[in-house]
């Protein structure tokens, strides 16, 4: 898989999790974890220090609750960590 299918894929899985968010969710569903969402992205940053992963999961936290005024930063944050995405193949 080449690094811009990889980073289609990540951006893929943060716009999934971007769609399903709304304002009230926690409170209608109390199984509902923001942080499990964002560590399920997360994951796919193989070889991403520790202060990489730390900023795009703040990035991709923004961009769950606002994806329009993140996506520009965490597409940036994606070309600057060229390399480190490991995102399985979709079936």
């Amino acid at each position: 898989m080449s690094d811009r299918e990889r980073a289609d894929a990540f951006l893929e899985h943060v716009a999934v999790l971007a769609f399903l968010y709304y304002p009230g969710i926690e409170a209608d569903d109390p199984t509902y974890s923001l942080t499990e969402d964002i560590e399920w992205c997360v994951a796919r940053l193989d070889d991403a220090t520790d202060a990489q992963r730390e900023r795009v999961r703040a990035l991709i936290a923004r961009a769950i609750v606002d994806p329009t005024g993140a996506r520009e930063e965490l597409f940036t944050a994606l070309v600057e960590l060229h390399g480190v995405l490991a995102v399985e193949p979709h079936e």
